[in-house]
């Protein structure tokens, strides 16, 4: 199967090279966009859900779910999309998709009837710890307009808010991707069922598990598992909590064969072991901000390995790596646009505003600075989310020549500034033993850098 699979990339990478002096009249020609990333030919309609998991204690999981649709569905009087700040209070209010677009985000339509084109494939967000679902309205709407039908969680009891509930840090661990789980399992009963909004909208068969920061611990997850839930000792040795763990949480966690491919962004592989991430065997396309942001996070002091460590344990030719540079951990989520939103509603006052946008992530000065805008580490986001998912979902979009052909090094460097792109982490460096990985700090560079795969005292266990 490998082989295979090795073989039919190789195959289309050459027909991608051979192609390319006529892409750009082929794309044009057939009415689709060059750039995946741009918006897509489906109009964007959204819907929501409160679900309860009656195995875990009625744990309430909310979904934002943005689907395809057709134009004709929307006239001057359809009502745009609703976004709730915080679905599991009313402390907050409900934001509407024209709160959003002038700010650039794609239009979207509440309730609208979802297209007949066909079974959509399915997209599964996880939010990094503490977000809301609304921080990752750029890649609902986007997606959806492409053929994809994305459900955003809002995970309960995440400390999003001074309200909300807040569980420990591996409880936490423990139900992002059994929430993930779940929700796939509602969304295809509602697929099945004549009677509900969503029927025959989604194919079981293309399932793709996605999420930032700790949401993308959820996409490795959900793909090669957990052994032990309660290992990771990342919040104890930052003080952020303390042992002991809760025994509830000293579990696994079993992969889910439904999702066929993962995109984590920035995601929290340091939860996981390196042996554990080589477990994966579906494509992947790991994105993050750029290695040196990440001074310090490992015991070992090295800055360089956030992103290529789980690419360098995966280790397959569908396997990927994206470096947004200028970028840091909240350039994967509307984080800071939100700012604009909660002023332009009366939330937060123009004093707060501007703290809002004057302090990490959003300044572009001190440690971890942003200096990709916000529309160009969205568009190489989803540009990259979609031209992945398109070639390994069989998307309603894809256009294989021009899919492959972004998934290349070359690509990156010809047309992506703000991007390095790593199709492998194979370089030459003396390893001290069998405990180190190598992996390639930058991509234009012959430099070689190595690191523990495990670095010691990061895991209760090596």
């Amino acid at each position: 199967m490998k082989s295979l699979r090795l073989f039919l990339s190789l195959a289309l990478v050459g027909l991608a090279l051979a192609a390319w002096s006529g892409l750009s009249a082929y794309a044009h020609g057939h009415g689709f966009a060059e750039e995946p990333g741009q918006l897509g030919h489906y109009t964007i309609g959204h819907t929501s859900y409160m679900l309860t998991d009656a195995s875990r204690n009625n744990r309430p999981v909310y979904l934002d779910v943005w689907y395809p649709a057709d134009s004709w569905t929307v006239n001057s009087s359809t009502p745009p999309a609703l976004y709730p700040l915080d679905p599991y209070s009313t402390n907050l209010p409900v934001s509407k998709s024209t709160d959003w677009e002038p700010l650039g985000y794609d239009p979207a339509f509440e309730g609208i009837p979802p297209s007949r084109d066909g079974r959509f494939p399915l997209v599964m967000f996880s939010p990094g710890f503490d977000n809301d679902s609304w921080q990752q309205i750029f890649v609902g709407t986007r997606l959806a307009s492409h053929g994809y039908v994305v459900a955003v969680l809002d995970h309960y009891a995440d400390c999003q808010w001074a309200w909300s509930p807040c569980n420990d840090f591996w409880t936490t661990l423990y139900n992002r991707p059994r929430d993930v789980s779940f929700a796939i399992t509602s969304l295809l009963r509602m697929s099945e069922d004549r009677g509900q909004f969503l029927h025959n909208m989604i194919d079981p068969e293309r399932i793709a598990a996605s999420g930032h920061s700790l949401g993308g611990y959820a996409a490795f997850t959900l793909a090669g598992g957990d052994d032990e839930v309660c290992d990771a000792m990342e919040e104890v040795l930052e003080g952020e909590f303390s042992l002991p763990y809760p025994p509830s949480t000293c579990v696994p966690t079993y992969p889910d064969p439904r999702v066929k491919v993962i995109v984590p962004m920035d995601g929290s592989a340091w939860a996981l072991h390196y042996r554990e991430l080589a477990r994966i065997e579906v494509p992947s396309l790991i994105m993050g901000e750029p290695g040196d942001n990440w001074i310090g996070l490992f015991p070992d002091g090295s800055s360089k390995d956030f992103v290529s460590r789980p690419h360098a344990a995966i280790g397959r030719p569908d396997s990927f790596r994206v470096d947004v540079m200028g970028a840091n951990h909240y350039t994967f989520t509307n984080y800071c646009d939100g700012a604009k939103v909660f002023l332009n509603l009366g939330i937060i006052t123009p004093d707060v505003y501007a703290q809002w946008m004057e302090n990490w992530p959003c300044t572009s000065t001190g440690p971890s600075p942003v200096t990709v805008s916000s529309a160009d580490g969205h568009l190489a986001v989803t540009k990259y989310t979609i031209a992945f998912l398109d070639l390994y979902l069989n998307g309603p979009d894809r256009d294989p020549p021009i899919d492959v052909w972004i998934l290349t090094e070359k690509y990156a460097l010809t047309h992506v500034p703000a991007v390095q792109f790593f199709e492998n982490e194979r370089c030459k460096a003396p390893l001290p033993d069998k405990t180190y990985f190598r992996y390639r700090p930058y991509q234009t560079s012959s430099e070689c850098d190595v690191a523990q795969k495990d670095p010691v005292g990061w895991f209760l266990s090596q």
